[in-house]
């Protein structure tokens, strides 16, 4: 009996031990990192919106199911309608009047720190190279598509009164649309888009690590952010996002009839397309005042093991509707091709990551930049 009392007594105390040893490690870890957050102290539920479906904080954002893998820290600051806040008095000085222009996306559009996103590049190219000034309005954020874009420019419009538009797609907005959205929208008794619910996915998720920094102790937190990401969280995914469509499952294919195969997808990206394009045309008016871009992913440009790139079904049918609209359109994937020449890869973050390097932001703005002199904002004009 003493024996088993002693050989429990040992037992107990390493364990104990390696407890201690693993607590102090975790909390050495988020002291001098962290290599994984385990205080979540930024984690809330303040992102939710049943308008835009996920906002910007004002600062420190934390989305838990959104993000970028660039290793690039900067801060970022909104305004309470969701419009990028930064210093561009370097970019207005000497101007009697600046040339407003709202712009809306994605990630690609929000950028990176505030001289590392497309309008101000665009702003810079316009004040050094035509002496003209732009007042920019950047709304890109994080996840942002058509269904997305459609309450947003109500909001926006009549607050900003943008002298232009212009409206950045992106290769996922397809998947975001039908996947993502789709079952979230909210349509009024005329049947349209008065805004896109929040996702309980994402609200399961920060919900989780709220639930999770509660704990006393680092090294269960780590246990419960573990079973979060690795149980719970696919478990979610799988209950409430659609599988009926994969993420750029239909930028690979190259069969015979892709309009047939992606029909319900495409048919409601169409209609978030076309919804949003009478938002814009009511309000500008000359469809010359607005403009859509589409950026090519590396697939577009780096050619597979079978010599194949991306197809351009995304990219046709927003071209299909600015044609409809009489709106501009600029797919800048031929230009960037002979800009990134024979490693487009250079131009891109590392593996995992799709967006743009800052030299491929740059390199991407400075061809917006130029579309939009010669046939949007003509300074001789």
């Amino acid at each position: 009996m003493k024996r088993w009392c002693r050989l429990l007594g040992q037992g107990a105390l390493l364990f104990i031990t390696w407890v201690a040893i693993f607590e102090i490690g975790l909390r050495l870890q988020q002291y001098f990192g962290p290599l994984v957050d385990l205080e979540m102290a930024s984690v809330n539920l303040n992102w939710e919106s049943d308008v835009l479906n996920h906002k910007p904080e004002p600062k420190n954002q934390n989305l838990c199911i959104y993000g970028d893998l660039t290793g690039f820290s900067y801060q970022r600051s909104y305004d309470a309608n969701g419009v990028r806040i930064i210093d561009d008095r370097a970019l207005l000085a000497g101007c009697r009047k600046a040339v407003s222009v709202l712009f809306l996306g994605d990630s690609f559009m929000e950028g990176y720190d505030d001289e590392n996103t497309l309008p101000y590049h665009v702003a810079k190219y316009f004040k050094k190279e035509l002496g003209v000034c732009l007042k920019t309005h950047n709304a890109g954020y994080t996840s942002y598509s058509p269904a997305i874009f459609v309450p947003q420019a109500k909001l926006l419009l009549p607050i900003v009164r943008p002298d232009y538009i212009v409206v950045d797609v992106d290769e996922t907005d397809l998947y975001d649309d039908f996947a993502r959205y789709r079952k979230l929208i909210v349509r009024n008794g005329r049947g349209q888009n008065v805004g896109v619910k929040a996702s309980p996915i994402g609200h399961e998720c920060s919900f989780g690590l709220m639930e999770a920094r509660e704990h006393p102790l680092y090294l269960m937190r780590f246990v419960a952010k573990a079973w979060m990401s690795l149980v719970h969280m696919p478990a979610v995914i799988k209950k409430y996002r659609s599988d009926e469509l994969v993420l750029f499952s239909y930028s690979q294919d190259h069969g015979a009839d892709l309009e047939q195969k992606y029909s319900e997808a495409l048919s409601s990206f169409r209609q978030n397309l076309q919804e949003l394009a009478d938002v814009l045309r009511d309000y500008a008016g000359d469809g010359s005042r607005v403009l859509f871009i589409f950026h090519p992913h590396l697939e577009h440009l780096k050619p597979d093991a079978e010599g194949r790139v991306w197809n351009n079904l995304v990219s046709s049918t927003v071209h299909k509707i600015c044609i409809a609209n009489n709106f501009l359109f600029f797919n800048a994937t031929a230009t960037l091709k002979q800009r990134f020449g024979s490693h487009p890869e250079n131009f891109y973050w590392r593996q995992g990551d799709m967006h743009f390097s800052l030299n491929g932001l740059e390199e991407y703005s400075a061809a917006v930049a130029a579309f939009m002199a010669s046939s949007m904002i003509k300074p001789k004009d």
